[in-house]
């Protein structure tokens, strides 16, 4: 493959000076629309991630990154919806151009194209609790209790498995396969499955509480239970709820800015947020909740600015091969610019 950065650069100029004057008969306005869309994409990289255009490739068209920009537009800049989708289309067009020309980098062009035209949403508030605050929490249950044994157990499972109220409370001993490493089968919407890896302390708690809460137990059996005329019932989700928000209102004596509305989600989007901020992929975040679409998973990329630009920098890109290109363009980005195409 080309070294990625002049390919963009090659790219950029062979689109704006061949590609859209000779063979799309673009209008004016459509070119201009299109620069100011890759344009408002390099300034907003370098606003963020202190990226300079001569240090730019394609790997930066990521479509965690081009999801960011959209964001950042709507949030920050205030711009409509139909500018942002725009903006998106101009830079779809620009990686498809490019994915026609050289296969190497149509995997952009790809990923850019599941990013859905925006609809109007504001960014979601992402409520999670910080790593101090679930230290608060699983320390509150009375470990000396049978109950509270339970209770701490089903807290940090909830945590650590990521699942929705559903899928955890759904949870059979037969779920739980063990080997090398300890795994939980969740089955989520649609009854798919997928399978989360428990580590460390976590399978301690569970081999514990396995011992004292399912002496004899069946395949069958659901994990978390409650007992009827001295039968095992699945636990309700009213009765989680009930739990979460008792020890919450304890928490709170802690931590003022402790949620009282404690609820399952918000242990969920807490190991997301955990797993972002610790540099893990936004794909392989998507998968381990078991969401279809990435949109619904890229709220954990917004939830938290302050970590944006480590996250990402860590995850996504290793120094590039392009120091001899970068020296070429070295203090002349406004040539640089002119070449491209990207001035007016």
């Amino acid at each position: 493959m080309k070294n990625t950065t002049s390919n963009l650069f090659i790219m950029m100029h062979n689109f704006f000076w061949i590609y859209l004057v000779s063979y799309r008969s673009a209008s004016k306005n459509t070119i201009r629309s299109y620069k100011q869309a890759i344009n408002q994409f390099r300034l907003y990289l370098q606003k963020r991630y202190d990226i300079s255009f001569t240090a730019m490739d394609f790997s930066y068209f990521s479509r965690d990154h081009v999801y960011g920009f959209l964001v950042y537009l709507r949030d920050e800049k205030k711009l409509a919806v139909s500018t942002l989708n725009q903006r998106l289309a101009a830079i779809k067009a620009f990686l498809k151009y490019s994915g026609d020309e050289d296969i190497s980098v149509i995997n952009y062009y790809t990923a850019v194209t599941k990013i859905h035209k925006f609809k109007g949403e504001k960014s979601p508030k992402v409520e999670y609790l910080s790593q101090p605050q679930l230290k608060v929490l699983f320390s509150i249950p009375d470990i000396s209790t049978r109950m509270g044994r339970r209770d701490r157990f089903m807290m940090i499972l909830l945590y650590e498995s990521g699942a929705r109220i559903d899928e955890f409370l759904n949870i059979k001993i037969e779920d739980i396969i063990k080997g090398e490493t300890t795994q939980l089968r969740l089955f989520g919407k649609g009854r798919k499955e997928r399978y989360i890896p428990l580590f460390g302390t976590v399978v301690e708690h569970l081999n514990e509480y396995l011992s004292e809460f399912h002496k004899l137990p069946l395949g069958s059996d659901y994990l978390f239970y409650t007992v009827h005329d001295n039968k095992h019932t699945m636990m309700s989700a009213e009765n989680v709820d009930y739990l979460l928000k008792k020890y919450a209102k304890i928490a709170v004596e802690t931590d003022a800015t402790f949620p009282v509305d404690l609820h399952a989600h918000v242990l969920r989007h807490s190991i997301a947020m955990a797993m972002y901020k610790k540099g893990v992929p936004l794909s392989y975040i998507k998968d381990f909740l078991g969401h279809s679409d990435i949109s619904s998973t890229s709220i954990y990329a917004y939830a938290d600015s302050d970590t944006i630009a480590e996250a990402i920098a860590s995850i996504e890109h290793e120094p590039a091969n392009n120091k001899t290109n970068t020296k070429n363009w070295k203090g002349k980005e406004a040539d640089l610019l002119a070449f491209c195409g990207l001035t007016e």
